[in-house]
């Protein structure tokens, strides 16, 4: 996702907008819909995780162990996509909202890196019966994501220093599969 979003947050910025602008209101787009799903997960797991008892921190464990495997290419496990073939480009919207409603939409785009972790997170929160705590867990996972994006566009020329480095940082998606599996085997054997 990340070359994804840095050239379409580049490509507002070759078109005359400006990138910190563009940048913090594709943010903005992304923190709504993630903490919307953070929230959602929590009201499902208060309304249906009640009666599966111990059954639902077992699940996400197992759901934590799945997804590290398919980061580490062990297993491959099949994501799904939403609103893959949205584009807002001929949207007669002003720049700010048509980058706000391209990170509405690019939040719910699988991704081979992010969408486990994300998954995991949604699982999680759902154990927790508590909407406030799952978006605010669905924020902190989008602040993280969000950072580097928007301090490459507050640098003028970063971005392509940013897609630079991802030769350097191969090993970020190996070493959270190895932390979702850790986590989901330490959590799974707690459980048992």
């Amino acid at each position: 996702m990340l070359p994804l979003t840095i050239g379409y947050i580049g490509g507002t910025r070759s078109a005359g907008g400006s990138g910190l602008a563009t940048a913090a209101a594709f943010a903005g787009g992304l923190a709504t819909t993630l903490a919307l799903l953070g929230v959602a997960a929590s009201l499902l797991g208060r309304a249906y995780g009640q009666g599966l008892g111990q059954g639902l921190p077992v699940a996400v464990s197992a759901l934590a162990i799945a997804m590290g495997l398919n980061l580490l290419e062990v297993v491959t496990i099949p994501l799904p996509s939403f609103l893959t073939d949205v584009d807002l480009r001929a949207a007669q919207l002003p720049a700010a909202a048509k980058a706000y409603a391209a990170g509405l939409t690019f939040a719910l785009a699988a991704s081979p890196c992010a969408t486990p972790v994300l998954a995991t997170l949604l699982a999680y929160t759902a154990t927790t019966g508590d909407p406030l705590t799952g978006g605010a867990l669905l924020l902190t996972y989008t602040s993280g994501y969000c950072v580097p994006l928007l301090a490459a566009a507050s640098a003028t020329g970063a971005l392509t220093r940013v897609l630079a480095l991802r030769e350097y940082s191969t090993w970020v998606t190996p070493a959270s599969g190895v932390l979702l599996v850790g986590g989901g085997v330490f959590s799974l054997l707690s459980r048992l």
